[in-house]
């Protein structure tokens, strides 16, 4: 895997997969009708139990190190992924949706920020250009939607945008192959609910929808947002996280016919646009090669 550093077209493909994937997460979430405890469980459960069987039968895929637990590195970037992952949970049940997505929507600030003052990968024009218009497209399609969202999921989401963008970050400072880090994070946020979902949850109704996120869209969508870093900077990975405001609307809107406003259409087309419109030029680069 090592030739494929220098391509930046295989790293925008794997974050715009990973964006996609996490952009079913809320709807899957909701169809299954259970609480947050059970939801953070077999989450975690699932990054971990999959991912972890990449990690033990299928290490010729990946560049992950033949013990990554005494990789102090991977530790430390699979249970930030671990923290992220109650942080988002706590956020879809203890705040709006707006508020969510709005509060997300400074990931990829944070992350260039982040980059900047940690390992001197300052942002160019083109790149600060684009966060500013995901950022317009994000508050168009939140609107005045901002009230009526509590204090701890306001708090939650905040901290799922800085832990997200940090976790990031290192993946990009190592420049190692972490894709299966969440393997790490799962197994810490399972083993943190674990105990709350004994004494609080009861089985949920949509127990087929929360076995499928947590199996098959969480560990796809943690193996490629993981990987990507490696061969794209970490502010164009975190704009892809961004598909989550734009596509949730419009999966909520299919399967349980809530019809997106035409301000979540408008601010959805402005935030693909200044993805697209990045990518393309980060891929037409004269030395995007090499810089990769």
């Amino acid at each position: 895997m090592p030739s494929l550093q220098t391509h930046q077209t295989f790293g925008i493909f794997l974050a715009a997969m990973g964006g996609l994937m996490i952009s079913i997460d809320v709807p899957l979430i909701r169809l299954a009708l259970s609480d947050p405890w059970l939801v953070m469980s077999f989450r975690g459960f699932g990054l971990a139990s999959v991912l972890g069987c990449v990690l033990l039968f299928g290490r010729r895929w990946t560049d992950t190190p033949a013990n990554p637990f005494d990789d102090r590195e991977w530790v430390v970037v699979g249970i930030l992924y671990g923290i992220t992952s109650i942080m988002f949970t706590i956020a879809v049940f203890h705040t709006s949706t707006a508020n969510l997505v709005f509060i997300l929507a400074f990931n990829p600030m944070i992350a260039a920020i982040m980059a900047w003052v940690l390992i001197g990968e300052k942002p160019g024009m083109v790149t600060w250009i684009a966060l500013f218009f995901t950022f317009v497209g994000v508050a168009i399609i939140v609107g005045d939607g901002l009230e009526g969202g509590t204090l701890l999921g306001d708090l939650a989401a905040l901290g799922c945008a800085v832990v997200l963008g940090l976790s990031i970050v290192l993946v990009r400072k190592s420049g190692k192959d972490m894709s299966l880090s969440p393997a790490m994070g799962g197994l810490f946020s399972s083993l943190f609910a674990l105990p709350l979902a004994f004494v609080y949850s009861s089985w949920p109704e949509g127990m087929g929808w929360l076995l499928a996120d947590a199996f098959l869209l969480m560990p796809v969508a943690g193996f490629c947002m993981s990987l990507a870093p490696r061969f794209i900077p970490a502010p164009q990975v975190a704009m892809f996280f961004l598909a989550e405001t734009v596509l949730a609307p419009i999966w909520v809107w299919l399967i349980f016919a809530e019809i997106p406003t035409d301000r979540a259409l408008l601010g959805g087309l402005v935030v693909m646009l200044a993805i697209a419109g990045h990518s393309a030029w980060q891929m037409t680069r004269p030395k995007a090669a090499a810089l990769a």
